[in-house]
């Protein structure tokens, strides 16, 4: 099976060895957890005792309690020398946390857990594991990922625009890249891995009864990636196809895809008033290509998606992301992280004065001097505007720094 070493995690996953705390890697599912973990503890196994229990495995199927996950440590492992038990998909065993907070209460124990649902986890770490864990979250493969794994198919070189198209449209799970690519393959799997988040990650774990309501629901967020969405707004529209359903329920099904990383929700930044919004937020996709999966790829909406792979780099690169608002005009985003702050618009193309005219304006309502870039796909980038960077979307997501990033 064709695969890629992802560095970055597997270095933070080391680092966090030599802290006494539990780590617990979240993320979507099929996002390359799994891979990861297991090239995590294939390199850990010369110097240490390792214990890797992996519960998609029916190999494991007898660890169902917290009593059998510390058995099983037990019996595999001394206790006088230094082990590490990795678990991936940890909220498939009764009470693990009663486990986990036993083991890594011992001498010489670190332990590592997974799992694909962010409140769950970090509910139950920090009733019964408080101050004692860190938790790292793994994104979709980068474009720059991407196109490594593409080396490795056998006669599969796409050359670089065509290959960012692709990427556009299916979206950043590795597991995807072991098909045939065609557009039949990639929609049914993109549908099932849609399937499997909605079912067994939010309508099971929440009961949802009215599922009907709750896909209705999804689609509409999904629908308005990169536009301002309200609760009232989708509860109106759904009164409107002849349906009723409570602000509370849309808020709370939408918190629901957010812990399940299905969606990302990300709120308005008053820069006048240096506060965060109560209402009117954006939701980009936890992976652009599961917009195929539930409602289709449209080439219509390639602006919202261009954000959406944004967003996603951004995160991945340590940034806390905020939509920047001043009175009637909105900054994309606001990229906050140690180092200082970055305001970035993104558009498709600059095709037009009045096209750089709108996007530059935004920028306009700043007052403070930190650093501002606007991100397209214009293959010849022309000269900065007024102070403000002019940088390539796809050079971006291969890894060059914004400006100002160090």
């Amino acid at each position: 099976m064709i695969e890629i070493r992802r560095e970055h995690y597997l270095s933070r996953l080391h680092r966090f060895l030599d802290a006494p705390v539990i780590t617990a890697v979240v993320g979507l599912r099929r996002v390359g957890k799994s891979v990861l973990l297991r090239q995590f503890a294939e390199s850990l196994r010369e110097h240490r005792q390792v214990v890797y229990v992996d519960m998609e495995s029916l190999e494991f199927d007898h660890v169902r309690s917290a009593r059998d996950l510390f058995d099983l440590v037990d019996a595999t492992t001394r206790r006088d020398r230094e082990r590490v038990v990795i678990v991936d998909e940890v909220q498939q065993i009764h009470e693990w946390e009663r486990a986990v907070a036993s083991l890594n209460s011992q001498d010489h124990t670190q332990v590592v857990i997974s799992g694909s649902n962010a409140r769950m986890l970090a509910s139950e770490l920090a009733t019964h594991i408080a101050g004692r864990y860190v938790t790292m979250q793994v994104f979709p493969l980068t474009l720059r990922e991407f196109e490594e794994l593409h080396r490795q198919r056998a006669g599969d070189t796409p050359a670089g625009s065509e290959l960012f198209r692709r990427y556009l449209r299916i979206g950043g799970l590795p597991g995807l890249l072991h098909t045939d690519l065609s557009d039949i393959v990639i929609e049914q799997m993109l549908t099932d891995i849609v399937s499997t988040i909605l079912i067994r990650d939010v309508v099971r774990r929440h009961r949802i009864r009215d599922v009907a309501l709750f896909e209705a629901i999804t689609q509409f967020a999904v629908d308005s990636v990169g536009s301002l969405v309200s609760a009232k707004r989708i509860a109106d529209f759904i009164r409107n196809q002849g349906r009723s359903t409570a602000v509370d329920t849309v808020l709370n099904y939408l918190a629901h895809l957010d812990d399940a990383f299905l969606l990302n929700e990300v709120r308005r930044f008053d820069l006048r008033g240096r506060r965060l919004l109560q209402v009117n937020h954006k939701y980009y996709l936890g992976d652009v290509g599961l917009r195929n999966g539930i409602i289709g790829f449209r080439e219509g909406d390639v602006g919202g998606m261009l954000e959406n792979l944004v967003y996603l780099e951004l995160r991945r690169r340590g940034y806390e992301v905020w939509v920047g608002w001043a009175g009637s005009r909105e900054i994309d985003f606001v990229a906050q992280s140690r180092a200082g702050r970055q305001y970035i618009q993104v558009a498709y193309l600059l095709e037009t004065r009045a096209t750089i005219e709108r996007e530059l304006s935004a920028f306009r309502v700043i007052t403070d001097s930190y650093p501002r870039t606007l991100l397209t796909l214009d293959p010849h980038q022309p000269a900065d505007f007024e102070g403000v960077r002019h940088q390539s979307i796809i050079d971006f997501l291969r890894g060059s720094p914004l400006g100002g990033e160090r």
